[in-house]
Parts: structure tokens; C-alpha cells; sequence
């Protein structure tokens, strides 16, 4: 058994070798493809010479040689052996034109690349950080921000980069920032979560609700990039940094060796061990990273207190204020409502106004604040500050100015701006009325009257004569002498008992008719959305397929823990499954499936089909 396996080992590394000969002994060649390029492109060269000697890439102004594999064939003709050794370059140009490529070996042509102009080029690389240096990136179209930083990880499979227009903010300062992660496509398995920051000293608005998905190529290789808007915005002063990180899971290649029990005395150990061969037993592994952004600097300055109005709250930005007010006209007691609205683009978050809080001839209530975003990410909108105000005294006509203050971190100073006063009419109510604010002025309840004012208002309705002592008033006697119970009045008060109840059981019934209905459309839902991961696996369109698990698991799980399947998500599962649950993993793979493009060929279908199976069942979540 042992002999059979080392021969059987033998035959296959010998179809290995030689299923691979392509040259005859004692070649040499190179060869670059493709031989016209764009700048920010890279070609590549192949040289490859008899032998086992180094092999070194030709020296060209304006070219750069990386090597990116080498690998040797052993060729057997007429019972003679010999090696060749061959290597591949990756030529990264670093100005466009065309280039002469001198040959290394004595029996090669010279080869000719012709680079042409890129919009989008890189030119520059860091070989220390293995990625390029600042401000050679190629720019998205996404927005008007300047180029960051890309520093690619260790492995050069991802990167995120932070884009920013300005590097020195004031507290509470808002300014639009772009995130963008870079996946090295076949590289990155898949994107495991939105990016985080990591700095407690700044603030991250919510992210876009879609990122912009384009594509970019750095040092040659092609990036699929995902850039997300946001606004960042600094809490405390001084010289501060930060990064922005994002859970990626990434394939890494692993060398398999044989089993050296296998091999017996027959010497194939080193044999199987040389790195040519490494190459055909080698295999690949995902693994879960975080890769962060290059760290980026900022000067964060204090708010100057000199000329600090007294109402300032805070805001930081570019604003303008305007104000109306409900309606010109008005009736003593009735209430308006004034209106101030704030916009711009700023940290609305920080913008507040006291809006009235005394004035005269007008009772104020607290006012109310509603914001208005024009973006995604709400740096760009109007805030309303609504306030109800009740007149006092009629003849009023006006209502006083309101106002409000900020800081502009162009000019570097306060900015007040005041609204003129808005004409209104406020008329007299009704004669001997007494009105809600003159009630409330007076410390009274207008709920019920004063008992002075009751013993008035009844001796006024009185008679002239009024009541004589000796005189009784006996009201009205019965009309009829039939009992009560046969009385329309009395035979009415039962009847309208049984009605109520006739109509109790009618609506209940209909009630459970509706819910039977209901139950029987959640239940065909559930077909339609078993059907579609079925018709998705056929196709392999993994976001179907998740998509489509995720809608059938939130209207079973429903109908299980009795709620909305909208209230269906991943907090709530792992507040009755616990966090460690494949359920939770689903979900994740659903919006995994949206937001990084996964690709069929890295989901295993047949592998998450009875998972979700197992959980659709009443057994698995009880």
C-alpha cells in the first residue's frame, strides 16, 4: 500500500512538470502585455532563462518594476533535464510616453510600451507603507472634496480613506467629510459592517443611506470603492487626531505540505517541499480584519470669548433668519403662533433660540423646534422654531423681534441677526366676555365661575316677583296611569342593551375573519419568499437569495413571538436568541449582500439553505 501511494505521487508530479513545458532548453524570451497602456494602468512582464541563476528587471526612466511571482519548470527531452526559470514584473508607469524596454538576455528583443494620458492616474508609490503617498490617489467624481490619503493593509487587499476639505476646525464646527473603502476585487470575501470612528473627541454624523460604488485603480491593481457622506464635526479643542476603521473579511493564501508519512524512503520530501510546488498544493482562507484609514491630524481651536453675544448656543456655520407669524389679524384670548426659521449649512444641532420669553403685551408659551434636512446627511437645512403667543390687551399691533446668533468660521467672528417686528391686529372679544388670558392674569379659574359671581348670575335670572315663602313649587304630575315597564321610554333601554350586543358578536366576528384572513396572506407571503431563495439559488444571485430569507424569517418569527415583522431585526433577535446565534449572521448577509456586492461564487448556497430552513421551523426558535 505504501509503494502504491509514492508511485501514484510520483506519476502525478511528473504530469505536473511536464504538462507545463512550453520552451525548449537552453530559451530565453520576454514578453510585456499589454503594450499600450493608460497612466495609472500597469502591464506586465515576463522574462524567463534557462537555468536557476536571479534573474534582474531591466533599469527605465519613468518605469517601475515590482515582481509579483516566479516560478520554474523542469523539462526531461531525450533523458536530459533542464530548468527554466521565469519571472513576472508588474510595470508601473510613472509619466505617460513610450518607453523602450531593454532586454536582460542575450537572445531577447527589446520591447516597447507606449503609455498614454490618464484622467485618473496614480503616479508615486510608498514602498515603506505599501500603498501610495498622499495626494496621488486617484480622485472619485463623488464629490468636490480633495483627494486623503490611501494607505492599503498589509496584504494590499483594502484600504479606507477619509476625505476632507480643511485640517483646522473650531469646537462644534460641522464640515462634510467622504469615507471610502477600497476592495482589491477577488481579494475582499466581504464587507461586515458600515465604518466607525475612532476618536472620542469628534462626532460622526449618520452616513449616507446608499454609498456611491465606483472604480479605481491604484498601483495598477483594480479597486472596487464604496464612498460613503457624512459630517464630522470636532468637541474639544487642541491638537487631536483620528482614524476610521471597518470590519472586512479578506482571503489569505495558505501553503498546504504533504503529509511526510506518505513519502516513506522514496526522497520526495524535498522534492515536494521547493516553492514551484507550492504553488499547485496551495489553498486560500478568509479571515476576519479591521482596516483603518490613514490617521489625520487636526487643529481644533477654542470659540474666541471676546464679543460673545449672550444668547449664542453654540452654532457654527453659515445661517439666515426670517420670521412670520400665523396670522395678521387676531381676537383678544385666541392664540398665534410666531415662527423664526434658520437656514444654512452648519451644526444644526447646535442651533436654539429662546424666541420670545417676555414681552409685553403678549403671554408666551415654550416654543418648539423642527429640523428640515435638504442632504443625507444634514448638513444643509432649515430648523423652525414655532412659538404660540396670546395678546393681553386688544389694540396690540405688533409683534416684537425675535433673534438669533452664531459663529462664522470665515470671518472668525459672532454673527446677531434680528428680525423686524410683524404687524398684527388684535381685536376686542365679545362684551361682558371674560376672556382665558384676563382669567389667567387674574389668578382665576375659568373652569367654573366665583361664588359671588354664581349668587349674582341666579338672583339676574330670577323672577320679578321672585318665590314667596308660603308658596310651594310642585312641579308637573304623571300624564298617564299605565305602569313603567309599558312605557315606550322603558321598553326602549333594554332593546338598546341587546342591539349593543348583537352588534358586539357581529363585530367580533368579522374581527376573527379578518385575522383568519390575515394569517392565511402571512402564510402565502412565506410561500412567495421560500419560492424566491429557491429561484435565487438557481440563478445565484446572492442578494435575492438573502433578501428573500431575511422578509420569510422576520413574518415567521412574527407570527411565533406575536409582534410586526418589522420589529423583526437583529437587536431584537439577540435579545431572546442571545449574540452568538446564525440568525443574527443572516440578517448580516442581507445587507452584506446590498451594500458590498457579494459575489455568487463566495456563497454557499447549499450550506446556508438548511440553516435557514432550520430556523423557518417553530423548533428552532421556541
Amino acid at each position: 500500500m505504501h509503494s502504491k501511494t509514492v508511485n501514484y505521487l510520483t506519476a502525478t508530479l511528473g504530469s505536473l512538470i511536464f504538462a507545463g513545458a512550453s520552451q525548449a532548453a537552453g530559451a530565453g524570451s520576454q514578453s510585456i502585455e499589454p503594450s499600450v497602456i493608460r497612466l495609472g494602468e500597469a502591464a506586465r512582464l515576463t522574462i524567463s532563462e534557462s537555468g536557476n541563476s536571479p534573474l534582474t528587471p531591466p533599469m527605465v526612466a519613468g518605469l517601475e518594476f515590482v515582481a509579483t511571482s516566479q516560478a520554474q519548470r523542469m523539462e526531461s527531452i531525450n533523458g536530459v533535464s533542464s530548468t527554466t526559470t521565469s519571472v513576472t514584473y508588474e510595470v508601473i508607469p510613472q509619466q505617460a510616453g513610450v518607453f523602450t524596454i531593454p532586454s536582460t538576455l542575450p537572445d531577447a528583443q527589446p520591447l516597447v510600451l507606449t503609455v498614454n494620458p490618464g484622467s485618473n492616474a496614480n503616479t508615486g508609490r510608498s514602498a515603506a507603507q505599501g500603498g501610495i503617498a498622499p495626494g496621488n490617489s486617484a480622485q472619485s467624481a463623488t464629490s468636490a472634496l480633495p483627494a486623503g490619503a490611501t494607505r492599503l493593509n498589509a496584504d494590499g487587499s483594502a484600504f479606507v480613506r477619509l476625505r476632507l476639505a480643511k485640517h483646522q476646525l473650531y469646537v462644534g464646527e460641522t464640515v462634510p467629510v467622504d469615507i471610502q473603502v477600497g476592495m482589491r476585487e477577488g481579494f475582499v470575501a466581504s464587507l461586515n459592517g458600515l465604518p466607525t470612528l475612532n476618536g472620542d473627541a469628534f462626532t460622526l454624523n449618520k452616513l449616507s443611506t446608499e454609498p456611491v460604488r465606483t472604480e479605481e485603480v491604484i498601483n495598477g491593481k483594480p479597486f472596487t470603492v464604496l464612498s460613503w457622506h457624512s459630517a464630522l464635526a470636532a468637541v474639544k479643542p487642541g491638537s487631536l487626531s483620528l482614524t476610521i476603521e471597518t470590519p472586512l473579511t479578506v482571503r489569505m493564501r495558505t501553503t498546504a505540505r504533504p503529509d511526510a508519512s506518505l513519502l516513506g524512503d522514496a526522497g520526495l520530501g524535498d522534492l515536494l517541499n521547493d516553492p514551484m510546488f507550492q504553488n499547485f498544493f496551495g489553498t486560500t482562507t478568509e479571515k476576519e480584519v479591521t482596516v483603518a484609514s490613514a490617521p489625520m491630524t487636526f487643529s481644533v481651536l477654542e470659540l474666541p470669548v471676546q464679543n460673545r453675544p449672550a444668547d449664542f448656543s453654540g452654532a457654527v456655520g453659515h445661517f439666515t433668519v426670517s420670521s412670520g407669524i400665523s396670522e395678521d389679524h387676531a381676537t383678544l384670548g385666541d392664540p398665534i403662533t410666531l415662527r423664526m426659521r434658520v437656514s444654512g449649512e452648519g451644526s444644526f444641532d447646535r442651533v436654539s433660540s429662546p424666541m420670545l420669553h417676555v414681552a409685553p403685551d403678549w403671554k408666551t408659551y415654550t416654543p418648539t423646534a423642527a429640523f428640515k434636512a435638504e442632504d443625507d446627511i444634514g448638513y444643509h437645512g432649515e430648523k423652525t422654531f414655532e412659538q404660540p403667543l396670546i395678546a393681553t390687551r386688544a389694540g396690540t399691533d405688533s409683534v416684537p423681534e425675535v433673534g438669533f446668533s452664531w459663529f462664522d468660521p470665515t470671518t472668525k467672528r459672532y454673527v446677531e441677526a434680528h428680525t423686524a417686528p410683524l404687524s398684527v391686529t388684535v381685536a376686542p372679544g365679545s362684551a361682558g366676555e371674560t376672556t382665558a388670558a384676563d382669567a389667567t392674569a387674574a389668578g382665576q379659574s375659568t373652569s367654573s365661575p366665583a361664588p359671588q359671581q354664581a349668587a349674582a348670575t341666579a338672583s339676574n335670572s330670577a323672577p320679578g316677583d321672585g318665590l314667596r315663602a308660603d308658596h310651594v313649587e310642585t312641579g308637573g304630575g304623571p300624564t298617564t296611569l299605565r305602569p313603567h315597564f309599558y312605557q315606550p321610554s322603558y321598553i326602549a333601554a333594554p332593546s338598546a342593551l341587546l342591539a349593543a350586543l348583537s352588534g358586539g358578536l357581529l363585530w367580533a366576528r368579522r374581527r376573527d375573519r379578518r385575522r383568519a384572513g390575515a394569517d392565511g396572506s402571512e402564510t402565502s407571503d412565506l410561500q412567495v419568499y421560500v419560492a424566491r431563495m429557491e429561484e435565487a439559488i438557481v440563478s445565484r444571485d446572492a442578494q435575492l437569495f438573502f433578501k428573500s430569507a431575511r422578509a420569510a424569517l422576520q413574518i415567521a418569527l412574527a407570527a411565533r413571538w406575536h409582534c410586526s415583522p418589522s420589529a423583526i431585526d437583529q437587536k431584537s433577535i439577540d435579545a431572546r436568541l442571545g449574540g452568538n446565534n446564525q440568525l443574527t449572521r443572516v440578517f448580516d448577509m442581507a445587507d452584506e449582500s446590498v451594500y458590498s456586492g457579494i459575489k455568487p461564487s463566495t456563497i454557499n448556497f447549499a450550506q446556508w439553505k438548511p440553516i435557514i430552513e432550520r430556523y423557518l421551523s417553530a423548533e428552532a426558535v421556541t
